[in-house]
């Protein structure tokens, strides 16, 4: 079996395992004879055509770049079979391996997703909304095909099909959570989704067949249906951005530079200072799992830690008992939230959008003094506050960069082991080898020249033979030697590396507490009480003469 199958085991199913099994939609007609399984090949340069199996074997760079939805893997004798052969002898290997090998079983023969879309559309549609593809010249391709045929198409029409590359591969979301779990939380949060019977499903899957439990435990999946089909955030934000703006403003993120809509929770990872700078209103938290949760998923799932570690994220709940933040609550209803929070200080900016306290400590604070200086206790102990976070984030922050920094370490660690006990172990039975054929080749000269021998040659045949015996010791030691040395210095290299980063690290953290310490100092200058200068000060003594001319004063100086 192939490499990928040494990756992290895929988690534990949880608490979601008792919900229903979703209903099968029932099929339409079928054609009459029912169509075959496809059978994955092309042609080769001399025009004979080659099964999928050929092609991995001869030149699987052209199949990874061509053809992706050639689904398979090689077996312990390394002979590739298709993803219907794994699915038919090793399903739980499959489920747990190849997540993105798409497809189901029709009258005990497993039909991949293609097949599916092709001839049953409505019920592929219905059960399997988590086949994320497309079709192209009548052909349907997942999205793997699309993503490394046409990424333009994909990020312009289905920013919602999730996934990465990984060795010049595109794998979807499911994939990496399956096998990846760890170093997907920590690069891709945005990937909304959840495991169920063992298999990772995306938010999509989870509102089609179960709604009520991701209102009640994932409200931080934002996102709505259009015609039948449930979109995240980012679909919205790119198609229809106006009715976001009107309907869900509390759905936080921006696009990045590659024009991908990011979730405030991936912008919080990468980039604090710019959300501190540009979106302060964003609140919100690391959960145990180090995922970064909004206000208002903390409202829902730990109401007492919300009140008591940031009384600062002011909101309320609707009829439905979702919770929401001033700026959707005076978008929606401004005259209830005047009379029932009274507490939640803010005004409208110049597009008429209101904008709590925090915001307007960052954006616009020299606004907020002259036209609201009932506010500036409140500001001063909002930077405090705010401060005290920053700080708090920024070490857990380091800490985790440190933390990700050994795990890396120590999984190159245990490759380079694994690759070193390889080589020895090809080396010695490289050895072995040769001992052996020059065991047999001595063998049969001994029998060749056995008259001979009895003449008194045979001794000269046998000092040729150890000779050559000792030969093969000699460059088995160089080799073992060559070897060890090279995994030795390694080792050296490795370790210099990490020294090297863990040093960046530790620059990087200090110059970003000196950055946010003088941030700090900055805006609590602003809310410093500003020194009435007496009159006299401002008179020139006549034993100095006459004041230099440094032009009008001020408006407010008379």
């Amino acid at each position: 079996m192939s490499g990928t199958r040494s990756l992290l085991a895929v988690l534990t199913a949880t608490a979601m395992l008792t919900l229903a099994v979703p209903a099968l939609a029932q099929f339409r007609p079928w054609p009459n004879p029912l169509p075959p399984a496809p059978v994955w090949g092309d042609y080769d340069e001399s025009h004979v055509w080659r099964e999928a199996a050929w092609w991995w074997q001869n030149n699987p760079s052209w199949v990874r770049t061509h053809h992706p939805e050639w689904w398979g893997d090689y077996d312990d004798e390394h002979v590739w079979h298709p993803a219907a052969w794994w699915w038919h002898n090793q399903p739980d290997w499959c489920r747990l391996h190849h997540p993105e090998w798409w497809g189901d079983f029709y009258q005990s023969v497993w039909y991949p997703a293609g097949w599916w879309w092709q001839y049953q559309p409505e019920w592929t549609g219905l059960n399997h909304p988590e086949w994320w593809g497309d079709f192209s010249n009548a052909v349907w391709y997942p999205a793997s095909w699309w993503w490394q045929n046409n990424p333009n198409w994909v990020q312009q029409y289905h920013p919602e099909w999730w996934g990465d590359y990984w060795q010049s591969s595109w794998y979807p979301a499911p994939w990496w959570w399956q096998l990846q779990p760890e170093w997907t939380r920590v690069n891709h949060p945005e990937w909304w989704g959840d495991y169920y019977q063992g298999v990772w499903y995306s938010a999509p899957w989870w509102w089609h067949y179960h709604p009520d439990w991701c209102r009640a435990n994932h409200p931080d999946w934002w996102g709505e249906w259009s015609q039948g089909v449930w979109y995240p955030a980012g679909w919205w934000w790119r198609y229809h951005p106006e009715w976001v703006r009107d309907h869900h403003p509390e759905w936080w993120g921006d696009f990045d530079q590659a024009r991908i809509w990011r979730p405030a929770g991936w912008w919080w990872r990468y980039h604090p200072d710019w959300v501190r700078a540009n979106h302060p209103d964003w609140w919100g938290d690391y959960d145990d799992q180090r995922i970064w949760r909004p206000a208002a998923w903390w409202w829902e799932k730990n109401l007492d830690w919300a009140r008591e570690h940031h009384p600062e994220w002011w909101g309320d709940f609707d009829d439905k008992h979702q919770w929401h933040e001033p700026n959707w609550w005076y978008a929606k209803d401004p005259a209830w939230a005047k009379l029932h929070h009274p507490e939640w200080l803010g005004d409208y900016d110049q597009q008429h959008k209101w904008r709590d306290l925090t915001w307007w400590t960052h954006k616009n604070p020299q606004w907020a003094r002259e036209h609201h200086p009932e506010w500036t206790v409140a500001m001063r102990e909002s930077v405090e506050r705010e401060h005290l976070e920053n700080q708090r984030i920024l070490e857990r922050q380091h800490a985790e960069e440190l933390r990700m920094l050994e795990q890396q370490h120590a999984e190159q660690e245990q490759a380079a082991h694994r690759q070193r006990a390889e080589q020895l172990e090809a080396l010695q039975r490289q050895h072995a080898e040769q001992l052996q054929s020059l065991e047999q080749k001595h063998a049969a000269e001994e029998r060749q020249e056995e008259e001979e021998a009895r003449q008194g040659e045979w001794v000269e045949i046998n000092r040729h033979h150890n000779e050559q015996v000792q030969a093969l010791e000699r460059q088995h030691n160089e080799q073992m030697r060559t070897l060890e040395q090279k995994h030795v210095e390694q080792e050296q290299e490795a370790a210099r590396r990490r020294m090297a980063q863990q040093q960046q690290l530790n620059r990087q953290h200090a110059e970003e507490v000196q950055a946010l310490e003088r941030r700090h100092v900055e805006q609590m200058r602003t809310f410093e009480p500003q020194r009435e200068v007496r009159h006299e000060e401002r008179i020139p003594s006549p034993a100095t003469g006459p004041a230099p001319h440094v032009g009008p004063a001020p408006h407010g100086h008379h």
